[in-house]
């Protein structure tokens, strides 16, 4: 027995990325660590990125590091994990697996700073051995070492990155050292400090990108003679979110795995090369202050262009479940992201669509074939060559189209009872006919006809079925593992059918025999499923249509069948243009629909809502069905100062006030990105203030139209850390609302605040709206606030305390100071409380007796 730990979806954010060709030739693929998983993604001829394959590895993936041996065709990986060993992997894409070439114990399990699994150097041209030959002390503030290329790509050495500075060393060469230019409403104090690095070598030129913890990108180049460096050069290249890693491709292509929000795929525009804010070791100038800083100000992307982009959750700040929507399953609500990439996120189980159009018209040829005598046609299938009709009555005529493309009556068969549902298999590749012909009887059975003229219509095999069959289809499934290049396996043919009973059973075919085996079954909804063939990355795939629509399709070797998060459906088939290369035509109650089937493997279809600050927490309020967020950020103006700062902007530069209501879009649900913003905050970041300043707000968000109902801004230096819903025994307000705030938070050089205060407010305009009844001050941050027993409980620092509802203020009845940490959550069921600070969980038990009897000392 092998048990293993899955999730329900796999993680989104990235921990390290590297690129290279790992599947051989020229094509160029990009590996992603995220977390304990490792992914080859690619990708494809419309700058789409696509997962190739996804594998887990049941521990931490530290680093990972690509190379080449001399004179070999593909890249190998590198990684390094918790386990204490170093793994080489290959690609193979005949199979679209990692093989594993060899690996390495270095040091004890577990991520130790003894254990050097965080860092991996390659140069497959040195020995097999390691020796040190030289010694330098570097930049106490030094934080990352770039390779700079050896041998005949280069002077060899390595930039050191450290903070406000890039410093160009090798073995016996002088130090070049140049300063990182800063934005210009960067405060004094603040340094500057790289936090990603890529480097594009080809075979006459190379240079380096460097990205600081602002999200500005800097073109690093040397000028060299040999093993001689004349000169460091850095010079602005654009502005983008901050990243884990970012990975130059050959293509013309930059991927940049984001520290927090979606991953971005950028296409190269510009290397660089204009005119721009740029220092050097040549003009690094020192006064007596230090060294002379290089100011500029960001601006649109210039050399970038995004052109796709992977949706990330990282990082979940909170989350919920609840079905606020009355669908079939129930949403997640999770808050995600931080500062102006932060946003709640409402996920659907099902892939994702994106829809074309709602009205199409078509002219075609027409041919009529009569019936005979009074019957009519019940059932139709169907295939590129091949027609058989079902009268009423349960006979059957078999057509063929010939040479000139008209049909041909061949052969008639009588069944025992009108026909529920039938289906042709698709023609083998080279051959002019299928063999097969599945038939479903009203009896819960379904039958497999030969189609061969020598066998007239004979009976196959027989299956039995729990329910009537509604809808057949023969599914051709030819997986190809290894992607664009990779083999195909033989074909399988599968038959499915859809019974009245909301079942979907399939069953394998054998191709020679007609025999059917391996049967099994999936109950898809309360309707009985209508099953379509569609076409899917090149490949058939199969459309079920019950009370939801489902995808049965190919992704990496698997066959998968998905929902998708759309509407109900009625019909469907595949529909191709010049503008939707595969798409579906489908009918969904008196509306024709043309959409696209997208991100295939995917769990949830995601509707993002941007929101102000980084999110923190947040509360349901199911009879109302609205949600109450909290946010807060360090370190950033409010809304409205920004707003202001960037009219001046404007009006300094003569550009208008193109920026103002980017604000106001984000509040209400708009998009996150204004394209028509030359200082968008979702690309740029907010500007930095001093540390004690913090920003936050409360907003009260309806869901299904994404829009605020109301948003308050909190003044005077504070920010909410905790909220919850609580009913007082006092029913005068019904369910009020309690916030916990802190005014002036610092964290270093020690944890202190000026004060802390719980804010209860309560609900006007049917829930949609707050106000302000009063707030109490406490002697620390109230990081937890749960109802207890018509009370309401609140953790501060380590003490847990309970409080009523007083006229002005909140009433101290009893508290437990036995806690030795920090509380950070609190849970009740019935009589118990769950506390959960800092290092562990604490059970704490109050009955209804002890809660009276401590009241009563108070």
């Amino acid at each position: 027995m092998y048990l293993y730990s899955l999730t329900l979806q796999r993680a989104t954010g990235i921990v390290c990325a590297i690129n290279g060709s790992f599947s051989g030739g020229k094509s160029q693929e990009i590996v992603v660590a995220r977390g304990k998983l490792l992914e080859l993604l690619r990708p494809d001829d419309n700058g789409k990125i696509q997962t190739l394959l996804s594998v887990e590895t049941f521990g931490a993936i530290r680093s990972l590091a690509q190379f080449r041996l001399t004179g070999s065709q593909k890249d190998y990986i590198v990684v390094g994990s918790d386990s204490g060993r170093i793994v080489i992997l290959e690609y193979n894409k005949e199979k679209n697996v990692f093989d594993k070439i060899h690996q390495e114990t270095f040091g004890k399990s577990g991520c130790r700073r003894i254990v050097p699994g965080q860092y991996l150097g390659i140069d497959p041209k040195g020995l097999n051995h390691v020796s040190r030959k030289w010694t330098e002390a570097v930049d106490n503030g030094a934080n990352m070492l770039v390779t700079v290329p050896g041998g005949g790509d280069g002077p060899s050495g390595v930039l050191v990155c450290a903070e406000n500075f890039v410093i160009y060393k090798n073995q016996g060469h002088p130090d070049l050292r140049a300063v990182i230019p800063r934005r210009a409403d960067l405060p004094a104090e603040r340094g500057v400090l790289i936090v990603s690095a890529a480097t594009h070598k080809q075979k006459a030129m190379f240079f380096f990108l460097l990205q600081t913890e602002y999200g500005d990108i800097f073109k690093v180049t040397l000028d060299h003679d040999n093993d001689h460096v004349t000169e460091l050069k850095i010079k602005y290249f654009d502005t983008i979110p901050v990243t884990s890693s970012m990975c130059v491709l050959k293509s013309g292509h930059l991927f940049a795995a984001s520290e927090f929000g979606n991953h971005a795929f950028y296409q190269f525009q510009g290397i660089g090369d204009d005119a721009d804010v740029e220092s050097s070791s040549a003009s690094l100038m020192e006064t007596e202050e230090g060294f002379q800083p290089v100011f500029f100000q960001p601006r649109r992307l210039k050399n970038l262009l995004r052109i796709d982009q992977v949706e990330s959750l990282c990082p979940i700040m909170d989350m919920k479940v609840v079905n606020l929507f009355e669908e079939e399953t129930p949403q997640i609500f999770t808050l995600c992201g931080r500062g102006p990439r932060s946003s709640l996120r409402i996920l659907r189980p099902g892939l994702a669509i994106s829809e074309m159009a709602v009205h199409i018209r078509e002219d075609g040829r027409i041919n009529e074939w009569r019936a005979p005598g009074k019957r009519t046609i019940a059932k139709v299938g169907s295939n590129r060559l091949q027609v058989v009709i079902a009268l009423s009555g349960g006979e059957l005529v078999y057509f063929e189209v010939d040479i000139t493309g008209q049909l041909i009556e061949v052969d008639k068969h009588e069944m025992n009872g009108d026909v529920a549902c039938l289906d042709i298999a698709p023609v083998p590749e080279g051959r002019q006919r299928s063999r097969f012909l599945a038939v479903g009887s009203y009896d819960n059975t379904i039958r497999i006809l030969t189609l061969d003229p020598d066998e007239g219509m004979q009976d196959l095999s027989v299956q039995s079925v729990s329910s009537a069959p509604e809808s057949l289809l023969f599914l051709e499934v030819q997986a190809s593992v290894g992607g664009e290049d990779g083999a195909d396996h033989p074909a399988s043919l599968f038959l499915n059918a859809g019974l009245q009973n909301g079942v979907l059973f399939r069953t394998v075919v054998d191709m020679v025999t007609g025999q059917l085996s391996d049967s099994r079954s999936r109950f898809l909804g309360l309707r009985a499923p209508k099953l379509f063939s569609i076409i899917v990355r090149g490949k058939r795939a199969m459309l079920c249509l019950s009370s939801r629509p489902w995808l049965g399709y190919i992704h990496q070797g698997h066959f998968l069948l998905t929902p998708l998060s759309y509407e109900t459906l009625e019909y469907a088939a595949s529909f191709a243009s010049d503008q939707c290369a595969e798409g579906v035509v489908a009918v969904a109650g008196d509306a024709l629909r043309v959409f696209t089937i997208e991100r295939l493997g995917e769990t949830f279809n995601e509707t993002v809502i941007p929101l102000r600050y980084t999110p923190r927490k947040f509360v349901l309020q199911p009879k109302r069905k609205l949600l109450v967020i909290i946010e807060s950020d360090q370190k950033a103006f409010s809304a409205e100062e920004r707003e202001a700062a960037k009219k001046e902007c404007f009006e300094a530069s003569g550009t208008g006030e193109n920026g103002n209501g980017n604000a106001e879009k984000m509040e209400n649900g708009g998009d996150d990105e204004d394209k028509d913003d030359p200082l968008s905050d979702e690309n740029y970041g907010y500007p930095n203030a001093e540390s004690e300043r913090w920003v936050s707000c409360i907003r009260v968000l309806d869901p299904k139209t994404a829009s605020t109902t109301c948003l308050l801004e909190l003044q005077e230096n504070e920010a909410a850390f905790s909220i919850c819903t609580v009913n007082f025994h006092d029913k005068e307000y019904g369910t009020l609302l309690a916030v916990g705030t802190a005014k002036g938070l610092q964290f270093w050089p020690k944890k202190s605040s000026t004060a802390g205060f719980i804010h209860i407010y309560r609900f006007l305009e049917d829930g949609r709206s707050l106000e302000l009844l009063h707030k109490t001050q406490v002697e620390g941050v109230p990081t937890a606030l749960c109802q207890f027993q018509g009370r309401l409980l609140a953790g501060i620092g380590p003490v847990l305390r309970l409080y009523d509802l007083g006229k002005r203020r909140l009433l101290r009845k009893c508290e437990n100071k036995l806690f030795p940490n920090t509380i950070v959550s609190i849970h009740t069921y019935r009589d118990r409380i769950y506390v959960g600070d800092i290092q562990e969980w604490i059970l704490e038990t109050w009955t209804d007796d002890e809660c009276k009897l401590i009241i009563d000392r108070f």
